[in-house]
Parts: structure tokens; C-alpha cells; sequence
């Protein structure tokens, strides 16, 4: 099996390879008090859209599904993402068989990253479309645990992330 991203993007998007490491962006730092504020304490997804960019949104939904590709750990990019995202659920499926298979994948550095946001855009359907460049990075993957790991390459895709807004922030689709 290959690397998970590899696997749902095989022949889609443009999968050049990626060119020059990109720095990530700082974290933020917490409240001048020294103590998060009960905003920074709360992930993305339990906020308010109104207190959350879309791009920003977007940003921690590409971090959860790395997270989530190097642990087998779903529930925090499932949460995040609409049930009636099929993209989502056929990447997600695609971790967790991967992990229920005692299958593991391994990443220097952070497993996806958004690199760039190209535009943000409110749709006639009251979605909003969010067209942003994610890399996933080098590292190694074993289907399961009696076979050789296999490395895969750093590459880098467009996507057309969609967002709806029911209160909060959810990821509804992935045009890939």
C-alpha cells in the first residue's frame, strides 16, 4: 500500500514534485497573561465561524489529517469534516485501514502542510471555496507489520477545499 495522500491523489491534482523546503509559520504564542484565552484553548472546529479566517480553518483540517496519517488516530479530522464529504471519508477510510492493518507511516517534520492559499471564495450554494497548495512530505510506509518499508517522495497539489458554515466551520468536499 502507498502512502495514504499518495493513494487518494494518484493521477489527480498537480502532483509536481515539491521544490524548496517552505518555513513553516510560527505557532501562535499564547495571551499576554501567559494563559491561553478560552479561544486559543478550544481547537478550530469548536469555534465559531465568525471568530475563525477559512483559510485558518483549512490550515488546522490539513494538520489533523497528518496528524491523523502518522498516528491512525481519525476522530479529530472526522469531527472536522461534513458526513457528506466523500473525499474526506474515502482519505480517512483509507488511514484507518491502513492502521487496523498494523500498517504505520513515518515523517521527518510534519506529515502535510498548506504551503499557500491562493484565494478565498464565497460561493452562490453558501459555501465558501478555499483553493490552497498542500505538501505532504518524504518519509516511509509499511502496509503491515511483516513488510519492507517503502519511501515515498515530498509532492505538492492544488486543492479546492469546501467549507460550510452551520454555526462552526466543516469541511464539505475536496475537489482534488
Amino acid at each position: 500500500m502507498a502512502y495514504v495522500p499518495a493513494l487518494v491523489l494518484a493521477g489527480c491534482g498537480d502532483g509536481e514534485p515539491a521544490g524548496e523546503p517552505m518555513e513553516m509559520s510560527p505557532s501562535p504564542s499564547p495571551s499576554a497573561s501567559g494563559s491561553p484565552s478560552a479561544s486559543e484553548s478550544l481547537g478550530v472546529e469548536e469555534l465559531p465561524a465568525s471568530e475563525v479566517e477559512p483559510e485558518e480553518f483549512v490550515r488546522a483540517w490539513v494538520d489533523a489529517y497528518g496528524q491523523a496519517s502518522v498516528t491512525g488516530d481519525t476522530s479529530r479530522v472526522r469531527s472536522m469534516s461534513a458526513k457528506e464529504c466523500l473525499t474526506c471519508a474515502s482519505m480517512l477510510d483509507a488511514v484507518e485501514e491502513l492502521y487496523e492493518g498494523v500498517g504505520m507511516i513515518t515523517v521527518a517534520g510534519p506529515p502535510a502542510e498548506v504551503v499557500s492559499v491562493e484565494s478565498v471564495e464565497s460561493m452562490p450554494s453558501g459555501e465558501t471555496r478555499v483553493t490552497i497548495t498542500v505538501r505532504f512530505n518524504a518519509g516511509e510506509n509499511q502496509s503491515d507489520a511483516g513488510s519492507e518499508s517503502e519511501e515515498f517522495s515530498t509532492s505538492s497539489h492544488t486543492w479546492d477545499v469546501f467549507l460550510e458554515e452551520n454555526g462552526a466551520w466543516r469541511l464539505s468536499e475536496i475537489g482534488i
